[in-house]
């Protein structure tokens, strides 16, 4: 597909000559330029879902929680629905601003502690700021922000104070009317 994620530099020229033979290529590999125009309106088709946008004062969900032993907060609000994100910073308990990693900490994805048995994968995350490449002195104050997923347990690990865990809202979804696969549906309690 005729795209890329870098920036090309040079002339007007330069980068036409470059798009001509990136469609040359393209070409050869689906066989028409048909078949290049119909796989990238495709691509460009398909439904963007936006995240880490900082909340609305006054139109969307925001959870605030303190962090015990600290002056600051955890603030959670939701992030895409379509791919069940929900998004994390830090604010001050008493303005409620946002603040960049206020203190020493590590941020982990831990395995449910009411179903550990299932052996979910655990990992550190970063702010999606720093998965972007941007180092921490070059965030914009009080914009970092984490993305987390609906259902994700947390734990925020910080030296010398007491670890601090919480589970990320799920949100309600509609109710199931179709089965993804033809098959009889066994009604089991989910809690017993």
């Amino acid at each position: 597909m005729l795209a890329t994620n870098r920036q090309r530099e040079g002339t007007t020229e330069e980068i036409l000559a470059w798009v001509d033979s990136t469609m040359e290529k393209e070409i050869r590999t689906y066989h028409s330029k048909k078949a290049v125009m119909r796989v990238t309106k495709a691509a460009l088709d398909c439904v963007v879902s936006v995240t880490g946008r900082k909340p609305r004062p006054g139109k969307d969900t925001v959870f605030i929680r303190p962090i015990p032993d600290s002056q600051y907060s955890i603030r959670l609000w939701a992030g895409s629905a379509y791919t069940h994100e929900f998004c994390m910073d830090f604010v001050d308990s008493v303005t409620e601003h946002a603040v960049n990693s206020p203190f020493k900490f590590e941020l982990w994805i831990v395995p449910d502690p009411d179903s550990s048995w299932l052996g979910a994968p655990a990992g550190c995350v970063r702010s999606l700021e720093r998965n972007f490449g941007i180092s921490q002195d070059k965030i914009l104050p009080g914009e970092e922000k984490f993305i987390l997923r609906d259902g994700q347990t947390c734990l925020i690990k910080r030296p010398g104070k007491r670890d601090i865990l919480f589970t990320v809202p799920v949100r309600k979804r509609p109710e199931r009317t179709a089965v993804a696969h033809d098959a009889h549906v066994l009604d089991f309690p989910k809690e017993v």
